[in-house]
């Protein structure tokens, strides 16, 4: 079981900001992100036809939706949860609450574009989670209602 949730809560959940050139979460510095002319704003269309397989039909496909190009490059590699915890271990103290938006790390919006480091890799599976925003219902349920409990009773 998993929760299914939108983009803002995504990056709300992984530590990862979902805006900006480096909004991708796949992709982080190897995106194809692209500004928008007379704007300021970071569009991402046609900028992921690179993770489909390589004879997938659409990356040859230059008439029907894609600006005229052939898709030839190959995906970024995919970094393992051993991988991405390292990285996010690299970035040490981790201010939560109110003044967590005024931290910067070293590199952000350049080579990396986290936030902060969620709570959810104090979970000891959550490293090996082939789908990391994918929350366990079952563990939501029963933090929640201890929570709640210990809230009620005083605890």
């Amino acid at each position: 079981m998993w929760t299914i949730n939108d983009f803002p809560a995504y990056g709300m959940v992984s530590g990862w900001s979902t805006h900006g050139k480096l909004a991708c979460p796949y992709c982080m510095e190897n995106n194809k992100a692209f500004t928008l002319t007379n704007e300021d704003k970071a569009s991402f269309f046609y900028c992921h036809r690179h993770l489909l397989p390589p004879n997938h039909r659409y990356r040859k496909n230059k008439n029907d939706l894609f600006i005229g190009k052939v898709e030839k490059d190959v995906a970024p590699p995919r970094l393992s949860g051993e991988e991405l915890f390292d990285i996010v271990l690299e970035y040490g103290d981790i201010v939560f609450g109110l003044q967590s938006g005024n931290q910067k790390f070293p590199g952000f919006g350049l080579t990396h574009n986290w936030v902060n480091r969620s709570i959810f890799w104090e979970l000891s599976y959550w490293k090996t989670n082939l789908l990391r925003h994918n929350l366990g219902v079952m563990h939501i349920e029963k933090n929640l209602f201890k929570n709640i409990f210990n809230t009620v009773m005083d605890v």
